[in-house]
C-alpha cells in the first residue's frame, strides 16, 4: 500500500512516500515563500521517480501545524483535494509530535517549533501530548524554561526519524478529508480584532 506524506508547516517542504510502511523515497525542499508552486511538481515529481500513478496512492498523511499559517493551509488544503478526488483516507500528525516521536529522549519532552516571534510548544510524556500545545514569545518561552526547570529536556532542531513517524501513524484513525482542519494554537493579526 503506498502512503503520500506531506509537511509544510516551515520553510522546508517533506514529501514522501510509503510502501508497507517503509519510508520508500523522501523529497526535501527549502523553499520558504514557494510552497504553493513547488508542492504539487513535488507530488508529481515523487510519483515518477517510484513509477507509480497518484491513483496508487491509498492514504494520505499531512502535518497539519502548528507553524506557518499558509505553509499549513497549503499542505492540508493540498492533502484534503487529494483524498477527495482519489476518494482515500487521510490522517494528521502535528509538527511538534514528528519531534516527540523522533526523539530518543525518555520521559518528558518539551518539544518546539519556532517562528520569527517565539515557538509552539507541547510537552510530551511516552510520545502523548501531556496537555494543550500553546504558543509564547521567545522571552516568554526563556522564562517559562527557567521557571519549570525543562532545560534539559527541550527538543527543537531534531532529524525526523520517518520510519518512527509511520509506525505511530498506521495507529491513528482514518478521517474524512471533509474533517481536517489546520492546527494553528497561535492567534494572528487578523483575528485580535
Amino acid at each position: 500500500m503506498y502512503s503520500l506524506f506531506i509537511d509544510t508547516h516551515n520553510d522546508s517542504m517533506v514529501v514522501g512516500l510509503y510502501y508497507n510502511a517503509e519510508v520508500l523515497s523522501m523529497e526535501k525542499s527549502k523553499s520558504s515563500q514557494s510552497h504553493s508552486n513547488n508542492l504539487i511538481p513535488m507530488i508529481e515529481k515523487l510519483c515518477n521517480q517510484n513509477h507509480i500513478k497518484p491513483t496508487s496512492l491509498k492514504e494520505i498523511v499531512v502535518v497539519n501545524g502548528p507553524g506557518s499559517f499558509t505553509g499549513i493551509r497549503i499542505g492540508v488544503t493540498v492533502a484534503k483535494t487529494l483524498a477527495y478526488a482519489l476518494n482515500i483516507p487521510i490522517k494528521t500528525i502535528s509538527s511538534l509530535e514528528l519531534k516527540a516521536l523522533s526523539s530518543s529522549s525518555k520521559g518528558l519532552k518539551v518539544c518546539v517549533e519556532g517562528d520569527k516571534n517565539g515557538c509552539f510548544i507541547g510537552l510530551f510524556n511516552d510520545n502523548k501530548l501531556q496537555n494543550d500545545m500553546f504558543y509564547l514569545s521567545t522571552k516568554d518561552f526563556k522564562e517559562y524554561l527557567k521557571v519549570n526547570n525543562y532545560t534539559e529536556n527541550v527538543i527543537d532542531g531534531i532529524d525526523l526519524d520517518y520510519k518512527k513517524i509511520y509506525d505511530y501513524i498506521k495507529a491513528l484513525p482514518n478521517l474524512n478529508c471533509h474533517e481536517i482542519k489546520p492546527l494553528y494554537v497561535k492567534i494572528i493579526e487578523v483575528q485580535n480584532g
